[in-house]
């Protein structure tokens, strides 16, 4: 009946009758059998399981080859959910050549999808997810962010270790895969580019795992390189004290090159590269490119040598960047916090304040006039320019006695919230209307009304009489 209503033009959705996040699972776990069995995946059998749980074909519309893909990733994530854990347990190096036979058996994604194109979703290599989890020495204790989830390939590297995951993804069907993957986790769909902006009130990550679009934005058509350095610049500001970012990016984006020297630089303020290595393009030969990648290994930690950027400027391969992941140092000891609580802690701390002089009540004041009474506080910006739009107002130099909250949040721009307003120094009068003033007023305005309508009365009856007359 389902099958009916979709092929003869129903006033139904497609989306109403089939549950799409669902609909890639039921076919993944058919695949995954597949690949337990060490069976390769052939196209025909992909397409086969499609067609069951799609309802019909990818000619006819039912899906699309990249939903395929979807299925075939999430697949190799069923796959880690059963024999994963006892995987690792095995030594480093055995673990990537077990990845590298698994992807091995999987078709090679060669149709792409508008979408897919647009925002360049090119997921993450299995055997290079593991490198780049390993790189974030990731424990139990941890939090996890990956600002571009995709199918889940990262999260799931992550959680085989046992730490907690927040989870962010814009596409919509990669959202609702995701949904119905990791159940119970934190999940949004927001713009990762300010993903800072976006999490604010959230607790913060202790380690980010990423691989941003390399130079796409939404709703921008034209090439945006500086796409890469947004995802990470505003993900490292959600990063906690002492975490560690690992993200994926094109191999252009390279300390090294002239164009994002200085952007390195600027991160080197509040953190610390540890290493930043180019990645041989045949990794990603499975999901259809060849192209160079690069990985980047930042802590957020000070640094000793602001110019000192470890950067390997030949594109290894995987082997060879397991063993360089081995020899980086150990991350900072961590303790999740929340930023509620900090937030709260700094607003307890109040700065500073002194008196404003007062000069002894004037006597001769209207009683309709009173003086506001407020104190100056010593007040400079102490931090630099976040990565933030807009920052939540509150007076900067005064604080007015017995003053009210604003009903609603005011907010000013971030460069805005840095400037120093001047020290105040007058006196303030405030007029007031009495008790007594306020009801005069209101006898003068119902006089007055009723003289208008007396006048309008008088000037109607005229004209009639006139009319009468003519």
């Amino acid at each position: 009946m389902i099958q009916q209503l979709f092929t003869q033009g129903s006033l139904f959705d497609l989306q109403t009758v089939i549950d799409y996040g669902q609909s890639v699972i039921n076919v993944a776990q058919e695949l995954a059998k597949v690949l337990t069995d060490n069976r390769p995946l052939s196209t025909k059998t992909v397409s086969y399981k499609m067609n069951r749980y799609f309802l019909g074909t990818a000619a006819s519309g039912a899906w699309q080859w990249k939903d395929a893909y979807e299925s075939v990733e999430v697949a190799q994530i069923l796959y880690l959910r059963q024999k994963g854990y006892k995987l690792l347990l095995e030594s480093p190096l055995t673990v990537l050549l077990e990845l590298e036979k698994l992807v091995a058996l999987c078709p090679t994604q060669t149709r792409r999808s508008e979408e897919s194109v647009q925002l360049q979703q090119f997921s993450t290599p299995l055997p290079l997810a593991y490198l780049v989890a390993k790189a974030g020495f990731i424990q139990a204790t941890d939090l996890i962010l990956e600002p571009s989830a995709g199918t889940g390939l990262l999260a799931q590297m992550a959680k085989l270790r046992g730490a907690s995951l927040m989870l962010n993804e814009l596409a919509p069907d990669r959202w609702k895969i995701l949904r119905r993957l990791f159940p119970g986790t934190p999940l949004f769909s927001v713009n990762a580019e300010q993903i800072n902006d976006y999490l604010v009130g959230k607790t913060q990550p202790s380690v980010v795992l990423m691989n941003p679009p390399f130079c796409a934005s939404p709703k921008i058509n034209s090439r945006n390189p500086d796409a890469t350095p947004r995802h990470i610049n505003s993900a490292l500001q959600r990063l906690a004290d002492g975490g560690r970012l690992v993200t994926i990016t094109a191999n252009w984006f390279s300390p090294n090159n002239p164009t994002w020297r200085e952007t390195f630089l600027k991160w080197q303020d509040f953190a610390r590269v540890l290493l930043s290595v180019g990645v041989n393009g045949k990794v990603y030969s499975k999901h259809g490119t060849t192209m160079e990648t690069r990985i980047t290994v930042i802590d957020k930690v000070p640094t000793d040598n602001h110019s000192d950027i470890p950067c390997i400027s030949e594109t290894l391969d995987l082997p060879e960047l397991l063993a360089l992941i081995e020899q980086l140092p150990k991350r900072s000891l961590w303790k999740r916090s929340d930023i509620k609580a900090t937030a709260k802690a700094k607003v307890v701390q109040l700065p500073k304040r002194t008196t404003v002089a007062q000069p002894e009540t004037v006597s001769s004041l209207p009683d309709d006039v009173v003086v506001l009474e407020y104190e100056v506080v010593e007040w400079s910006a102490t931090e630099g320019l976040k990565d933030t739009l807009y920052e939540t107002y509150r007076p900067q130099r005064i604080r007015i006695k017995d003053a009210l909250p604003h009903p609603s949040l005011l907010c000013e721009s971030a460069a805005l919230a840095l400037v120093s307003p001047h020290q105040l120094i007058n006196r303030i009068f405030l007029a007031t209307l009495s008790h007594k003033a306020c009801c005069q007023r209101h006898n003068l305005k119902a006089l007055f009304t009723q003289v208008r309508l007396t006048v309008n009365f008088c000037l109607g009856l005229i004209l009639w009489m006139i009319l009468g007359i003519m």
